[in-house]
């Protein structure tokens, strides 16, 4: 058996709400939010996830 380093790629869509005074406020607020949201919470907002795929494999070690 080898070892193969694997890269997976998958477009992921997360929605939450932001209350805000105009859709300006409401994008950099958003931004704001997920900026400083720790990963481990992300899946609290998770809806989908589309394109999924393997984007690179690579022996590890190899030559």
């Amino acid at each position: 058996m080898q070892t193969y380093e694997v890269e997976y790629v998958q477009h992921v869509t997360y929605r939450f709400e932001i209350e805000a005074a105009s859709e300006t406020e409401a994008r950099e607020a958003a931004w704001d939010f997920w900026e400083t949201l720790p990963v481990e919470e992300e899946h609290n907002y998770y809806h989908d996830a589309e394109e999924r795929y393997v984007h690179k494999v690579t022996l590890k070690g190899g030559k």
